[in-house]
């Protein structure tokens, strides 16, 4: 399974290829202004870069740098067009079966939740609302939060599946698909959800958890980084 995070930076190179930002035989920023551009890592930026340059779309020059190759076959171009929209569909794919499975995780919590999980996760919300006060990634804390959710159902199987598939699962909350939209709506629904729980409202907490993930899906999809030309 490949790194949503390198994909989107390679997919915003190729997207300022195909603009004209960048022109064949022109150099490449650095890694760091990549970075920062994208907001990723430059080990993300680095990743990005091999990927291009194994499909003859940049090469690297010692001691110069990297450039885009005077010569793109548009063959090429087409290819990495169709393994994005693969990726826009597998994204798909996993907010269709959190829709499924997390609302319903949710309404047991309610249930069953004690005050301990229920002190746990507001700690995780607050160091959560810190965290995105500060500008920094939350997708950690995003993931214990739902984690915790599932243990409060008190059913192991729920446990054991959000974890065997939290590999998978990461990719709906990389940080390219992070944007200001998405951290605020998400912190308020993790706040609702908190209150659902207090109150031990099942049917609360199994709708604030499908409108969540219905919300977050939306703004994902809506990024930049996954439209279509």
């Amino acid at each position: 399974m490949q790194n949503p995070v390198y994909e989107s930076v390679t997919k915003q190179i190729m997207e300022l290829i195909k603009s004209g930002e960048l022109q064949q035989g022109d150099k490449l920023p650095s890694e760091r202004s990549l970075a920062e551009k994208f907001k990723v890592s430059r080990s993300s930026v680095r990743e990005a870069i091999k990927v291009l340059t194994h499909k003859n779309l940049v090469e690297s020059k010692r001691g110069d740098g990297t450039y885009i190759c005077d010569r793109i076959d548009a063959d090429i171009i087409k290819a990495f067009t169709e393994v994005f929209a693969d990726q826009k569909k597998r994204l798909s794919d996993i907010f269709q079966f959190r829709k499924i499975i997390e609302p319903q995780i949710a309404a047991l919590a309610a249930i069953s939740i004690d005050d301990d999980t229920l002190n746990r996760m507001k700690v995780i919300v607050c160091n959560q609302e810190i965290k995105i006060r500060s500008g920094k990634d939350t997708s950690k804390l995003d993931e214990q939060f739902h984690r915790e959710i599932a243990i409060a159902s008190g059913n192991s199987i729920f446990t054991d599946m959000m974890e065997a598939l939290s590999k998978i699962m990461e990719e709906s909350r990389s940080q390219p698909l992070q944007n200001t939209k998405r951290v605020e709506k998400s912190m308020k629904a993790h706040f609702d959800l908190l209150k659902a729980f207090e109150r031990h409202d099942s049917e609360l907490a199994k709708k604030i958890m499908r409108q969540h993930i219905e919300d977050v899906e939306s703004t994902a999809t809506d990024s930049d980084l996954l439209k279509k030309d």
